[in-house]
């Protein structure tokens, strides 16, 4: 622990070891304090440059995801209005159903908290360094109709497959023409095979066929979201006009 701090530095910045060279000054202090031997040195400034490296991924992961707003499971009202079960969300806080391939729908009326929910598990997942993508249901279809536009749609859908976690919000607004939903099936079809969606929606599952019209397509789009999925209601109501009411709680202002 003799070398030149300058000299050291010098070393550290070329090696790309940041976390080390951000906490070296200190734990070196520590390290003499506590009298360290060079092996608990040495797995202090290691266990820095572990730490500052997974924070740099959740970073990367949390802009990648493209979240609309802040959410977290600690945030979520438990109260009975809302309807929200604490096991199954401790459940799914687990990210077992990201391994086993098994979707999320998230039922209920505007305003209750469907968009907190799902931003909620995104942002845990995206902490726990697995990769998410959120996109409106309608920027989701204009990305689509984009992308085949300029000639990128493939790659579209490989970065759409590639995520741990999709989160398709606000789905069922309004009827989707027949490209609109074979987009939409294509989407879901790339994912089919072990990865997870989360879908929010107004609509309940057995009215689709309202914004889907093509019984097949429908019927098809939802055997892949409801065949192996946990289903939330969202009960209670709106949350939009509360802040201004003084009558906050935890759960976002959204859908």
């Amino acid at each position: 622990m003799s070398q030149p701090l300058n000299m050291t530095d010098q070393y550290l910045t070329e090696l790309s070891l940041k976390g080390i060279r951000e906490t070296l000054s200190l734990r070196i202090k520590e390290a003499l304090d506590a009298d360290l031997d060079y092996e608990g040195f040495m797995n202090l400034i290691l266990f820095d440059e572990i730490q500052y490296r997974k924070n740099l991924r959740r970073q990367r992961l949390l802009k990648a995801a493209g979240f609309r707003s802040q959410a977290s499971l600690e945030g979520i009202n438990y109260s009975k209005v809302r309807n929200f079960d604490k096991k199954t969300i401790q459940e799914l806080a687990t990210m077992r159903f990201i391994d086993d391939g098994i979707n999320v729908l998230i039922f209920g009326a505007t305003g209750v908290g469907k968009t907190y929910l799902a931003t909620a598990i995104g942002n845990h997942v995206c902490r726990n360094s697995r990769s998410v993508v959120f996109l409106k249901m309608n920027l989701l279809l204009e990305k689509i109709a984009l992308a085949r536009a300029e000639g990128t749609y493939l790659n579209f859908l490989k970065r759409i497959h590639s995520a741990d976690l999709l989160i398709v919000d606000d789905f069922g607004i309004k009827a989707l023409t027949e490209q609109q939903f074979q987009d939409f099936y294509d989407v879901l079809d790339e994912r089919e095979n072990g990865k997870s969606t989360i879908v929010t929606t107004q609509l309940p599952s057995e009215n689709w066929n309202e914004v889907i019209q093509d019984p097949l397509v429908c019927e098809a789009i939802s055997d892949r979201l409801t065949a192996r999925a946990f289903k939330i209601l969202v009960k209670g109501p709106s949350k939009r006009g509360d802040a201004a009411k003084g009558l906050t709680d935890h759960s976002e202002h959204e859908n």
